[in-house]
């Protein structure tokens, strides 16, 4: 089976199909690189992998929480006789977890930057094109979900947004 590139190849009746085209940079540590260098990429990767984990948990908890006034139990909870400290204490819960997770996200974020940062500054791994851009946006990017979650977590606090429970 041909690659893409092979029938572009074979159409054109080029030597080259990437002719006059600058190919793509290799992200990788060149083979030469210092074990330094490969030990900062794969400690970058660590916690690169490390925020899609805390994601997905920060996820199942913040749906358990949003899922559990509409569950039987806490429909009762919620409408039990001093239910306003429990509407009080789900709406802590949940604003305290994305505090924490926001705050987890924002350093882990630091950490990938500062390892990726020392991978270049050695040479040993080049630069891509308006890194330091798109380094702000993954950044703000990451930490958006929290964010907005900390927000929801305190309109409901404040009364703003009304999680409607059955009385029955």
């Amino acid at each position: 089976m041909q690659s893409s590139a092979d029938v572009e190849h074979e159409q054109n009746g080029s030597a080259d199909a990437t002719e006059g085209r600058r190919p793509a940079p290799v992200l990788a540590p060149r083979d030469d690189a210092r074990p330094a260098c490969k030990d900062s990429t794969e400690v970058a990767r660590h916690y690169g992998n490390m925020r899609f984990a805390m994601f997905t948990v920060f996820s199942a908890v913040t749906g358990g929480l949003l899922a559990f006034p509409f569950s039987a139990a806490g429909s009762a909870f919620l409408w039990a006789p001093g239910s306003a400290r429990h509407q009080f204490l789900l709406g802590a819960a949940g604003l305290v977890l994305a505090v924490l997770f926001t705050a987890a996200e924002w350093r882990i974020s630091q950490l990938v930057a500062f390892y990726q940062e020392a991978a270049f500054n050695k040479h040993d791994f080049p630069r891509p094109g308006g890194h330091r851009i798109w380094k702000g946006v993954i950044m703000v990017t990451m930490l958006a979900p929290y964010i907005l979650s900390a927000i929801f977590w305190l309109l409901y606090l404040h009364g703003s947004l009304v999680i409607p429970v059955s009385r029955s």
